[in-house]
């Protein structure tokens, strides 16, 4: 009777097939991968071999006696060029080089060699009118009508530099203007400094001084600073460091007194205002004007129109057009009704 094969040992004999497979396909792979390397190799030597170039052919070639007549008859050809007139240099510049290297001569010499000249009939060469620009000593140089020269700068040729002296000329003589210019408006500033300064130290105002009225009309509202006031526009009640004058709209606004114009500017609540320097600390404020004829730094006298009497603003809405004046000492509002004559 056969014995059956117990089922590890099959179990067994089936990984060794499979192992023994799978080396033999490892094997053949790696045969064939090796094979394909080693053929490659090979084809790309031989192509490298047919781009190599025998020199030694070449100079076979060269040796040859039918090679050595080519080049001599090349040589007489290039020969014939040269002496045909077809040059590849100027031979002025060569004998330039040439007389610019050599020793100067002495006046005997001189007179020897110009006497050669005439008796051999040579004419003097002349320098040349159209300067190579390429050759480093005429590109320094330029040569007057008389034979002179005179240096230039690297790159400029004789016939520039009259522009190029024309051209600094012009900027030299709009940089004097420019200069003069800046100077004579420093000097006017100087001097308008100056002005003022004299002119305000004329300014004297004082606790005796008077005040000429800016505009005849009615105090809509006095100065207070003790106690408040009512202002009907504002429906409130509040301190007035001024008085509001009555007037109306288009009507000329006076100078008060002789002062300097401090500054002109836009207020919300008295609209366009004048502020103007009296002296001794006191200040004059003018407010709701318009078309105003007066600038900072201006001297104003007593009595010349300042501007004149604008739409009230809103905080002025129920007063109606007037007149904004206010006097200060020392930045401390004071009563202007003390000072009006």
């Amino acid at each position: 009777m056969r014995r059956k094969r117990t089922g590890g040992k099959n179990s067994a004999y089936r990984r060794e097939k499979a192992i023994m497979t799978a080396s033999v396909v490892l094997v053949l792979a790696a045969m064939t991968v090796t094979g394909i390397s080693v053929y490659r190799n090979h084809q790309k030597s031989q192509e490298e071999e047919q781009h190599i170039v025998d020199f030694s052919k070449l100079e076979e070639e060269t040796q040859s006696p039918v090679a050595q007549a080519q080049n001599q008859s090349a040589q007489n050809v290039t020969g014939s060029d040269k002496d045909s007139g077809e040059l590849d240099y100027d031979p002025y510049y060569a004998q330039k080089d040439k007389d610019l290297s050599a020793p100067a001569k002495t006046g005997g010499e001189s007179g020897a060699g110009a006497a050669g000249e005439q008796e051999t009939g040579s004419q003097p060469t002349e320098e040349p009118k159209d300067r190579n620009i390429g050759y480093a000593e005429y590109r320094n140089e330029a040569y007057n009508s008389d034979g002179s020269s005179s240096e230039l700068a690297d790159g400029e040729l004789a016939s520039g530099g009259g522009q190029a002296n024309a051209a600094d000329t012009d900027k030299k003589a709009n940089g004097t203007t420019a200069s003069q210019d800046a100077a004579d408006n420093q000097d006017e500033a100087l001097a308008a400094s100056a002005n003022i300064a004299v002119q305000e130290s004329q300014l004297s105002f004082g606790e005796s001084s008077k005040l000429v009225w800016p505009i005849a009309g009615n105090v809509l509202l006095n100065y207070s600073m003790d106690k408040t006031i009512y202002f009907p526009t504002l429906q409130q009640y509040k301190y007035n460091p001024s008085i509001v004058i009555s007037a109306a709209e288009g009507t000329g606004v006076a100078c008060a007194a002789d002062g300097i114009v401090e500054s002109v500017y836009e207020d919300a609540q008295t609209g366009q205002t004048v502020v103007m320097r009296l002296g001794g600390g006191y200040e004059l404020t003018y407010g709701q004007l318009q078309e105003v004829t007066v600038e900072e730094g201006d001297y104003v006298e007593t009595g010349a129109v300042i501007g004149h009497v604008a739409e009230p603003t809103k905080y002025y809405s129920v007063e109606g057009s007037n007149v904004y004046f206010k006097l200060t000492k020392d930045g401390e509002a004071v009563n202007p009704l003390d000072y009006l004559g």
